[in-house]
């Protein structure tokens, strides 16, 4: 067995797919904006889920579309075997890490059932896209890669242990309230396959209140799930057609129920396993809606011990400044005074915003939502 066959997988290798992802995003959405038109639209759903999160839940399917269209993505930047197969370890580690030997498994046969071809414009073609394989078809020679690699690994070492039950609780609740924070939705079948009929999400699902959304983001009904049924306010059922969009609600979404919403939690005495109801909604100023500078933060002090905390947060943080996309299209930068430095001594000194500027568009272009939670993380830094 080569030392390369029989590594524990990288602890940091989620780290990295999301890295690989996001170098990818233009080939996912181009692929996966194909797949829909095709009618391919739960498996597009799924791989949507996979990219948001690679740590779950999702499904193998999902896994498997994500790594082939990064695969075909990819092509064109590795250069020889070694560089093939780091490629695919990391995907392989963060399944191992994530879900198991199991769903590894799985994953590497979904990848055999599906293949994304080049563009063919004699066909109306004029990107690449995605389809299921045929029985009778030869083997996708980029999908035998996974499968000796897959085949390679799992015979090298025993399955781990899997993370204790409380430690996957608290992971689950960071990634729900993520969910909410950056307006994750799932369609009203994956959220009932993935959440509700999940034994260990479903206690946390039944604790939060949830909405469902039309196509434009337009609050439909709010809800809360008892007994693996969503139910309304006044404790009547709901039936959720399957490809409506089901989401955290966030007080914003509320509205005029909000104090209901709370009057209701607080009757039945059902802690929130983070704070939804009772989290502070904060609000752009007129003149900050209609400009891309958001001087309410300028020369405010930080507290650099926080700083890196934003990076679970989805922010970046460099020497001179921290940024945060939204979109492919806006990018928020948050200029710092004087910098951080580095070293294996260094202890952050406090910095000061000098500007907090947004590319590619007006603060109001913004979601509520997402202007909320990026004044409210700010301020927070700021405390």
């Amino acid at each position: 067995m080569t030392a390369a066959g029989a590594h524990w997988a990288d602890p940091n290798a989620t780290a990295a797919v999301r890295k690989l992802l996001r170098r990818h995003r233009a080939a996912m959405d181009t692929v996966l904006t194909a797949a829909r038109q095709d009618g391919l639209i739960e498996l597009a759903d799924a791989t949507t889920e996979y990219v948001t999160s690679p740590e779950g839940p999702g499904t193998p399917e999902g896994a498997a579309v994500a790594f082939a269209i990064a695969q075909y993505a990819a092509t064109a930047h590795r250069t020889g075997p070694e560089r093939e197969r780091e490629f695919v370890d990391r995907f392989i580690d963060s399944w191992l890490i994530e879900h198991g030997h199991a769903f590894v498994s799985e994953v590497a046969q979904a990848r055999n059932a599906i293949r994304v071809e080049e563009p063919d414009p004699r066909a109306g073609r004029m990107t690449p896209w995605l389809r299921h394989t045929t029985p009778d078809e030869a083997a996708d020679p980029t999908a035998e890669v996974l499968t000796r690699r897959v085949e390679a690994r799992l015979t090298a070492r025993p399955e781990p242990p899997r993370p204790a039950p409380k430690s996957v609780t608290t992971d689950q609740i960071r990634r729900l309230e993520a969910a909410m924070v950056d307006g994750r939705r799932w369609r009203a079948v994956a959220h009932r396959r993935l959440i509700v009929d999940d034994p260990a999400l479903v206690e946390l699902a039944r604790r939060l209140v949830w909405a469902s959304f039309d196509g434009h983001g337009t609050v439909l009904e709010t809800f809360r799930i008892d007994d693996r049924t969503p139910r309304d306010l006044a404790g009547a059922s709901l039936e959720l057609p399957p490809d409506r969009l089901i989401g955290v609600a966030h007080p914003i979404h509320l509205g005029a129920t909000l104090a209901a919403w709370r009057n209701m939690f607080a009757d039945s005495r059902s802690s929130q396993p983070f704070e939804q109801l009772n989290r502070r909604v904060h609000h752009l100023t007129p003149a900050e809606s209609e400009s891309n500078v958001l001087s309410r933060f300028t020369d405010r002090q930080l507290r650099a011990d926080r700083l890196f905390g934003l990076q679970e947060l989805g922010w970046e943080v460099t020497r001179e400044a921290l940024y945060r996309r939204f979109g492919p299209t806006r990018e928020l930068t948050v200029t710092l005074a004087p910098g951080l430095e580095g070293g294996y001594s260094y202890e952050p000194e406090p910095q000061r915003i000098r500007s907090v500027e947004l590319r590619g568009g007006v603060f109001g272009a913004l979601d509520p939502v997402t202007a909320s939670e990026l004044i409210g993380q700010l301020t927070r830094l700021a405390a």
